[in-house]
């Protein structure tokens, strides 16, 4: 019988650890359009959750994901990336208002495309409480419910939006207003330029590659 993973495991792989900084730049190259100058809130939790400690779009754009293997840390690699890509549009609709009708029209456009994946990857909080249902007493009062993992993912929203403001709110509003552009690179195309993760995760918890 496989080794299943408490929640403590999964904990380990939602927090990460702190990316070093990058001086503030007054464009926005496409290599880097998103990444963050510094890991986001939820990396000072006590409990450890291994989330990118860079924006998961700047990482889907720089190149495809690199997968470990390991259900818990692709997941949560994964849906990141995914869910950074509405962070985005929200964050800059918010600060940028001037942005947000040409923002949220992108973003529409691109969950039409992009939808049913979406839909995959947030599913999967579904097959970790099963997962998790199926685990002992014990096992289960070790780590995190469903709902206090998708509160920690969450909290990444927050972080990269202040690593977007400690970049100078110049360059913020020109990564914002690149925003549809973006969208419509390969590279957006999550499914396929996250191929790796994707992979793996479709094994699903117990499972390794």
């Amino acid at each position: 019988m496989k080794r299943l993973l408490t929640l403590a495991a999964l904990a380990a792989a939602v927090v990460a650890a702190p990316a070093p900084a990058q001086p503030a730049a007054a464009s926005a190259p496409k290599g880097e359009w998103g990444a963050p100058l510094h890991a986001s809130a939820a990396a000072s939790a006590p409990t450890t959750i291994v989330l990118p400690p860079r924006s998961a779009f700047a990482t889907a754009r720089a190149s495809g994901g690199q997968a470990t293997g390991d259900y818990f840390h692709d997941f949560a690699e994964l849906i990141v990336r995914v869910r950074s890509v509405k962070w985005i549009e929200e964050i800059c609709s918010e600060t940028f208002p001037a942005t947000a009708e040409a923002n949220r029209h992108a973003y529409e456009v691109w969950h039409v495309d992009n939808g049913p994946f979406v839909d995959e990857v947030e599913g999967q909080f579904l097959i970790i409480g099963r997962y998790w249902g199926d685990e002992s007493d014990t096992a289960r009062k070790e780590g995190l419910t469903v709902d206090q993992l998708k509160a920690k993912v969450d909290a990444n929203r927050a972080g990269l939006r202040q690593d977007f403001i400690a970049r100078g709110m110049r360059s913020f509003q020109t990564r914002c207003e690149a925003y549809p552009e973006v969208l419509l690179t390969p590279q957006l195309d999550l499914e396929r330029s996250q191929a790796d993760l994707v992979r793996s995760v479709r094994l699903g918890p117990g499972q390794r590659q």
